[in-house]
């Protein structure tokens, strides 16, 4: 650290310097939003833009920075500094590990990129969020089957009809499932 004990305090250099990757993250964003605007299209009134979401998530990268810039320089100890981190790094201390579990659910997520023009997105992230929260340890099967059931329905609906972003459809007889849920 800036040799402060812990809990003590903390120089304008030592918070200066744990700011440091939210300005780079505020650098990052305006590049970003540089290359957002170059985006071009024919604009239909009515419809949002091909730039609206990428511009709105940037957006709120700016603001998670300028939040946790202004945290980090008005903090006067370095527990407060760190924030929401340190909190986060002492659960996963104490978190037990389960290697076996890691590796299912890595496999799981590989078998679901594979998959996935295949089944098309409905089917493989109803079946990906299914074998996962089993794998995981979830046991309440109506839970487990109607948040993933309904969860998927009301994504596929939000991205295909509202966001306009083309989803997987796989291939027959799976396209329609992708079909049936879009046709609402």
């Amino acid at each position: 650290m800036n040799g402060a004990p812990v809990g003590g305090s903390v120089g304008m250099g030592g918070r200066l310097a744990r700011a440091l990757p939210y300005v780079i993250l505020l650098a990052v964003a305006a590049w970003l939003w540089s290359i957002a605007n170059g985006i071009e299209y024919d604009a239909r009134p009515g419809a949002l833009g091909p730039a609206f979401w990428p511009k709105a998530a940037l957006m709120l990268l700016v603001a998670l920075s300028v939040f946790q810039i202004a945290w980090t320089l008005m903090s006067s100890s370095e527990e407060e500094a760190v924030g929401i981190g340190a909190a986060m790094e002492e659960e996963e201390d104490e978190a037990p590990r389960r290697p076996l579990l890691l590796a299912l659910g890595v496999g799981l997520t590989v078998v679901y990129a594979l998959t996935l023009n295949i089944l098309g997105f409905p089917v493989a992230t109803a079946a990906f969020l299914i074998a996962f929260m089993y794998v995981g340890g979830a046991r309440n099967h109506v839970a487990i089957w109607a948040s993933s059931l309904i969860g998927v329905a009301v994504t596929t609906l939000l991205l295909m009809r509202v966001v306009y972003v083309s989803l997987p459809r796989g291939v027959a007889p799976f396209s329609g499932v992708s079909d049936f849920i879009t046709g609402f």
